[in-house]
């Protein structure tokens, strides 16, 4: 079915067929962004009724657990169909990386994966809708599943922030942030070696088309160096900014 047309926008195979880009309208590109925002309006308007409602947490937490598993695991699942033993199938990318874990904690509300998946759920997930690189329009299940898992991914961490009173100690907070540093010199060594892009860490500046923003960050090479202090700003500041609003959420 051609709604479940799967190609990489990034290999010929998907330039051949559609000849470039497919473009999202305004629709695509900000409806999700409405829904995400109003969500999460709701989610602390009425905290109290699933911080005081145990069953109804559970049921929510498991079923959206559930939609989230069936939409990461079809990514790889279908990328797999064409490609096979492709680098294209590697749980590599941070909104990856970061989906794996949010899954782990709404099922088991395991503090110990919070913190990484707040701050780098939260960023990554914002980045990926506020700069869509998808491919596919709404008439493709891609969009669907790149939008849908994106937007669980932010409201994961946030609801246990919100609900559950899951407040990042400094610890947890810098802990959460030298993970993301490990990840992040692991992948520049393995995208250096093996000519890949995963987490957008790119050396060979004839792939900044794939992400065109870095050029507004110093382009390549250079970019990572802003990008470096952009993540330790953003991971200080929604810290302080939890402080201040904690009180809001209880």
């Amino acid at each position: 079915m051609e709604f479940f047309t799967y190609l990489s926008p990034y290999r010929d195979e998907y330039i051949a067929k559609y000849g470039s880009w497919m473009q999202l309208n305004v629709f695509e590109r900000y409806l999700p962004l409405i829904i995400l925002f109003t969500l999460i309006y709701l989610l602390f308007k009425y905290r109290e009724v699933f911080r005081n409602n145990k069953l109804l947490d559970k049921r929510l937490r498991y079923s959206v657990g559930i939609i989230f598993v069936i939409l990461y695991s079809s990514h790889y699942i279908l990328r797999f169909s064409i490609y096979g033993l492709d680098p294209l199938i590697l749980p590599f990318q941070l909104c990856s990386i970061s989906m794996f874990t949010a899954i782990i904690l709404i099922f088991t509300k395991n503090r110990v994966v919070y913190s990484f998946t707040l701050y780098t759920g939260v960023i990554g997930g914002l980045i990926s809708l506020f700069v869509p690189v998808i491919g596919y329009g709404a008439e493709f299940y891609r969009y669907y599943q790149y939008t849908v898992a994106h937007g669980i991914l932010i409201i994961t961490p946030l609801y246990f922030l919100i609900v559950h009173r899951y407040y990042p100690s400094k610890k947890e907070s810098v802990k959460a942030f030298l993970i993301l540093q490990t990840i992040a010199t692991f992948m520049m060594f393995y995208n250096y070696y093996n000519d890949t892009d995963f987490m957008f860490l790119l050396f060979d500046k004839s792939k900044i088309t794939k992400f065109p923003m870095i050029k507004y960050f110093g382009g390549i090479p250079y970019y990572i160096i802003l990008v470096e202090f952009a993540a330790m700003g953003f991971v200080a500041g929604f810290y302080q900014v939890i402080n201040k609003l904690k009180n809001k959420f209880e």
